[in-house]
C-alpha cells in the first residue's frame, strides 16, 4: 500500500513539474582572440584574416571538438608593442580568451610574451619572422608564419650552387634585417662565396637612389636584399630599376617580402625578373592550393590580393581546430592544447607543413621563384623546391 502511494505521488509530481531530470552539462565555449592589424600600414592583413575565417568555417564548421568558438578581435595597428601589450592584456584579463591568433610583427610578439606565459594562453603567431621567439620567449608560442633563417639560408645555398661567387647585401637596418644579413653571410661564405659589402638602410628611409651607386661599385655578381613588405620594398625596386641596374648582369635576389603579392602589382615592371625565396605563391601547383585559390577568389574576388597572409591564417586555424579536436569531450586545457599540436603535420595550400615537436615552430618548404607576367598579372613562379626547412 505504501509503495503504491509513493508511486502515485511521483506521478503527480512529474505532471506538476515538481521533479526535474539532472541537467546535461552545457556546451563549452572557447574564446579566441584575434590580435592582428586592422588599421595602419598592414590593415589588409586584418581583412585577409577575416575573409579566411569565413571561408574556413564554411568548410569545416564552427564547433571543432564539440566546442563553440567565440572570436574577439583587437587591432594591433601595425608594429606597435605598446598597443599590442594593452590589447593582449584586455583579451586575457577582461575577455578571458583561451587562445590567441597572432600577433603580427616581432616587436608585438616580444611585448606580449610575458602575458601569454603568465596567463597560459596559447598564441599562434601569424606575422613575425625573427628567429628564436618560438620556443624561447614563451612555451605557449606556436608559429604558422616563417623565420628569417628559414628563407635566407635556402637563398644563400641556391646562390652558391648557381655560379654566384660574390654578393653585396642590402638590408633594412633593424632586427629581422640584421638577422637576414648574419644568416646569408654565414651560409654563403661557408659555401665558398664572398660578401663584397653590406649596405644598411634606415627603416624610415624613403630615398634609395644614393645606395644604388654603392651597389654598382660593389663588384658583386648579385645583390641580396631584405626589406619589409610595403613602402621600403617598393622604394628599393623602383630605385633599382631607375638606376639601370636591371639592365646589367647583376642578379637581384631577395626574400619573399620584397615581391609579396600584396605589393607586387604596385611594383610594376620593376619587379620583373627578381629571384626570391618564399613559402607560398598562388601559382603553387598542388591540388590543395588550386582548390584554395578557386574558393577564395569565388568568395572574395581579388581584394586584397591572395597571398601569404591568407595562407598563414588558414594554417593557424588548422592548428586551432586540431588542438580543440584533440580535447573533444574534455574541458579546454592550454597545456594539452600545446602538446597535442606539437609534431603534428598539416596539408597546407603552401605544401606540407608541421610544427616542431619540441618548439612548436613551423617546418615547411622553401621555394625559389622568379617574378613573371602571366596573363597580364605579375606572379612569383616557383622553379625549385627545398623541402622541410626548419625554422632555426
Amino acid at each position: 500500500m505504501e509503495v503504491k502511494l509513493l508511486m502515485k505521488a511521483a506521478v503527480i509530481a512529474l505532471s506538476c513539474g515538481l521533479l526535474t531530470v539532472a541537467p546535461v552539462s552545457a556546451q563549452e565555449t572557447v574564446k579566441v582572440g584575434m590580435l592582428i592589424s586592422y588599421s595602419g600600414i598592414s590593415a589588409s592583413a586584418g581583412i585577409a584574416s577575416d575573409n579566411v575565417l569565413k571561408m574556413f568555417q564554411k568548410k569545416y564548421g564552427s564547433e571543432p571538438g564539440g566546442k563553440k568558438i567565440e572570436f574577439i578581435r583587437r587591432d594591433t595597428t601595425g608594429p606597435n608593442p605598446e598597443v599590442a601589450r594593452r590589447m593582449a592584456q584586455e583579451l586575457i584579463v577582461r575577455e578571458k580568451v583561451q587562445v590567441i591568433l597572432g600577433p603580427d610583427f616581432t616587436p608585438n610578439v616580444l611585448a606580449i610574451a610575458p602575458l601569454v606565459t603568465e596567463g597560459k594562453v596559447p598564441a599562434i603567431i601569424t606575422g613575425a619572422a625573427t628567429r628564436g621567439i618560438v620556443g624561447e620567449k614563451s612555451p605557449y608560442y606556436l608559429r604558422t608564419f616563417f623565420s628569417i633563417p628559414q628563407s635566407v639560408r635556402p637563398m644563400a645555398q641556391w646562390a652558391a650552387k648557381n655560379d654566384i661567387k660574390k654578393v653585396v647585401i642590402v638590408i633594412a637596418d633593424y632586427g629581422p634585417g640584421q638577422d637576414a644579413e648574419q644568416t646569408f653571410t654565414k651560409t654563403f661564405t661557408e659555401a665558398g662565396g664572398v660578401i663584397t659589402g653590406v649596405i644598411k638602410v634606415p627603416v624610415r628611409n624613403s630615398e634609395f637612389s644614393g645606395y644604388m651607386q654603392k651597389i654598382k661599385d660593389s663588384g658583386a655578381d648579385a645583390a641580396f636584399v631584405f626589406m619589409p613588405i610595403g613602402e621600403l620594398s617598393l622604394g628599393f625596386l623602383k630605385a633599382y630599376a631607375d638606376a639601370g641596374l636591371k639592365n646589367t648582369k647583376l642578379k637581384l635576389l631577395s626574400t619573399g617580402d620584397v615581391t609579396d603579392e600584396s605589393t607586387l602589382d604596385a611594383s610594376g615592371d620593376a619587379a620583373l625578373g627578381v629571384i626570391s625565396v618564399g613559402h607560398y605563391s598562388p601559382t603553387h601547383p598542388a591540388a590543395t592550393n588550386q582548390a584554395f585559390v578557386k574558393s577564395y577568389l569565388a568568395e572574395f574576388d581579388k581584394t586584397p590580393r591572395l597571398g601569404f597572409a591568407q595562407v598563414t591564417m588558414w594554417d593557424a586555424l588548422q592548428v586551432l581546430y586540431a588542438g580543440l579536436e584533440a580535447q573533444r569531450g574534455q574541458k579546454f586545457d592550454p597545456d594539452k592544447f600545446i602538446a597535442s599540436v606539437k609534431g603534428k603535420q598539416f596539408d597546407s595550400p603552401r605544401g606540407p607543413i608541421s610544427l616542431d615537436k619540441t618548439t612548436g615552430d613551423i617546418i615547411q618548404n622553401a621555394y625559389i621563384r622568379k617574378v613573371e607576367r602571366i596573363g597580364g598579372v605579375l606572379q612569383n613562379v616557383e622553379f625549385e623546391t627545398i623541402k622541410d626547412v626548419p625554422a632555426q
